[in-house]
């Protein structure tokens, strides 16, 4: 199952914003999205942004008609190749789980449905369920304590 997130454009660190991309994308996020429905700074620069600090993931923009040729060619050198033209409409968006047990609900009943993937929206807590996907198991701590 792909994980892809959606970013606000509302950004109040320019060093925390990337460095939560990079989070995410060292936890195993697929794509960011950033949200330029409520944009309050340039999705766009924002995007170029991602990728030039990112390496793996992919990125699009959400809501706005999509950039002049020149600006998607820009974005598409930046994020050598990560760029994505697809429409993020193709996967469900779902709300952010309140803890691991409805993640795994929220993933198993995703991919029984045959979904590709789903957007979660932004939120700190999303890097921990992304790196420990698992509910919490901590037998490993009842062995070595006997």
């Amino acid at each position: 199952m792909k994980i892809g997130v959606k970013l606000p454009a509302a950004v109040t660190d320019a060093g925390e914003f990337i460095a939560d991309v990079s989070a995410l994308e060292a936890a195993g996020a697929d794509i960011v999205w950033v949200d330029g429905e409520s944009a309050d700074l340039d999705p766009w620069l924002l995007a170029a942004a991602i990728a030039a600090a990112t390496h793996r993931i992919r990125l699009g923009v959400m809501g706005p008609a999509a950039p002049p040729d020149r600006m998607t060619a820009t974005l598409h050198m930046l994020s050598r190749g990560r760029w994505i033209a697809e429409d993020a409409d193709q996967w469900p968006q779902i709300p952010m789980p309140a803890d691991r047990a409805t993640w795994k609900e929220a993933m198993d009943s995703h991919q029984a449905a045959g979904t590709a993937g789903v957007i979660v929206p932004w939120d700190p807590r999303l890097i921990d369920l992304l790196r420990n996907s698992e509910p919490d198991d901590r037998s490993d701590l009842l062995i070595s304590t006997g």
